[in-house]
């Protein structure tokens, strides 16, 4: 699969957007199935071409992906994606607490879930006529502008979810919480409200998606090294987390799957 990073123009949509991501693979051959791994943040996701399914891989239930979708993070792994056709998408990155700020949706009911959504009229076929991916980013970004207008932005525990995804993880939680000046307690309750989970597990979704994020990219790469840039400096911590969230071992998850080509390319 090829992944292209663009980025945002109007950085006044930084407290609600980490930028786009455009992807494409050719699967018109035959169905591809693809693992999804844990994931700390929400995104919007529009199905310019192609089809996909996602399997519940609990229950092994088959369920048509949107053509327009907020997907909401994952605090497990939940699900595998099948992609039939010349597979085509555009999708806005949210930040932690974007989704409940520019939609007014409590984050707790979108965890390890997908909501089908509306867009503004046109935007659609605008963006499956536009010309390239930097075009597409120009359109989303009028678009969210629009949705952000008048929307409240300024939250420090936003702001400290935001830091903890930056950085993989490798903060501690009572750090994040004095500099908001709250009680740990509090902190909690409104570090779920806004993301829809507790930061500790919070934290080890990030950890453990920034190792996976690493494996995809760098096949030839040891679980090892992903797990090190990670913030694991005990391989056995690593393997219980993974476990944890995955249901199985390292070595098992990505299996066969064909690595994920990104532009801009890897910098760490």
């Amino acid at each position: 699969m090829k992944i292209i990073l663009v980025e945002s123009q109007q950085p006044e949509l930084a407290p609600w957007l980490m930028g786009y991501l455009g992807a494409e693979l050719d699967a018109t051959l035959g169905p591809v199935r693809r693992v999804i791994p844990v994931r700390p943040n929400c995104f919007v996701q529009i199905i310019l071409g192609g089809d996909h399914l996602m399997i519940d891989v609990e229950s092994g239930e088959r369920v048509p992906a949107p053509r327009v979708g907020l997907f909401g993070p994952l605090s497990h792994y939940r699900y595998d994606m099948e992609i039939t056709g010349e597979f085509r998408t555009f999708s806005a990155r949210l930040q932690p607490a974007g989704a409940c700020q520019l939609y007014g949706i409590d984050p707790r009911a979108l965890v390890d879930r997908v909501m089908a959504i509306g867009l503004p009229p046109g935007l659609f076929e605008a963006l499956r006529a536009a010309p390239h991916w930097g075009a597409m980013a120009e359109l989303a970004d009028r678009w969210l502008t629009a949705l952000s207008a008048g929307k409240q932005c300024v939250d420090p525990v936003a702001q400290a979810a935001r830091v903890l995804r930056e950085q993989h993880g490798q903060v501690e939680i009572h750090e994040l919480c004095e500099e908001t000046g709250l009680s740990m307690r509090h902190f909690q309750r409104r570090f779920r409200a806004l993301t829809g989970q507790n930061p500790k597990h919070y934290s080890r979704v990030c950890r453990v998606s920034h190792a996976v994020h690493l494996k995809e990219l760098l096949p030839d790469a040891s679980w090892t090294a992903c797990a090190l840039e990670a913030g694991y400096s005990d391989q056995s911590h690593f393997i219980r987390d993974f476990k944890a969230l995955t249901g199985i071992l390292p070595r098992d998850f990505l299996r066969f799957q064909t690595p994920i080509e990104r532009y801009p390319v890897w910098k760490g």
